[in-house]
């Protein structure tokens, strides 16, 4: 890409906090906008679109399963006028669990969600970048899958460090055709799913998804072709 400014982009998971922080962001600089949520958020996809009129626009699908994600670029490539400059992946859940106890089903959902959405997601982007000339794709792993994995983090971290060889091996394979793949490693970001969860910690740690949001755009930019494969550490106050 020669253009300096990210003019398209896409958003998985587009209703979840950093991704809201994505968006607004994004759009104040005159990004054109496909956001990509799940089926069952209708009403969310009308309300996040008429909030940004003429710049976003919201495609439901199930980010799990390879056909749909290829039907949601299919639709998304003409609606940003066949050139998607940049991709944030914000799927992701989390829970605690200890290997001796979790179950199977909640294995495969942090599996599917973590690490699954990204790479059905990903092939039809990558093809899509391929056509236009490059572009870049971001995701959110967890910054405690480059330090040792205490007790009870087990199932998660597997998943996140799934995706973290996604991103590394995505990197090599689409680099010579001038697609970056990175993604951030946060602590834990500061959302109201997280202060309910953990009350007893004080939130002055954790990660602002404005300032992630701010983090993911500058670094997708383009013309940062020696930025890919990365692992990108965000502490906040927890170092």
């Amino acid at each position: 890409m020669s253009r300096k400014t990210i003019t398209t982009a896409t958003v998985a998971a587009c209703f979840s906090v950093t991704a809201q922080s994505l968006i607004h962001q994004l759009v104040a600089q005159g990004t054109r906008i496909v956001g990509f949520g799940r089926p069952g958020d209708e009403t969310r996809a009308r309300e996040l679109e008429s909030r940004y009129p003429d710049q976003v626009q919201v495609l439901l699908g199930e980010l799990t399963d390879a056909a749909q994600c290829q039907q949601l670029v299919s639709k998304a490539e003409p609606l940003l006028g066949g050139a998607i400059d940049a991709h944030y992946h914000c799927c992701g859940v989390y829970s605690w669990n200890t290997w001796d106890q979790v179950s199977a089903d909640e294995v495969t959902r942090l599996h599917q969600a973590n690490f699954t959405t990204a790479w059905t997601l990903a092939r039809p982007l990558l093809s899509a970048m391929k056509r236009s000339g490059g572009g870049s794709l971001m995701f959110i792993s967890a910054r405690d899958t480059r330090r040792s994995i205490g007790a009870g983090f087990g199932p998660y971290m597997a998943s996140k460090l799934a995706l973290n060889g996604l991103v590394e091996s995505l990197a090599a394979e689409v680099c010579p055709d001038g697609i970056q793949v990175n993604a951030v490693l946060p602590t834990i970001i500061d959302t109201p799913v997280n202060r309910t969860a953990l009350p007893q910690v004080d939130p002055a740690q954790w990660i602002d998804p404005a300032q992630l949001a701010s983090l993911m755009i500058d670094l997708t930019r383009p013309g940062r072709p020696n930025l890919t494969g990365a692992l990108i550490p965000v502490n906040g106050a927890m170092v």
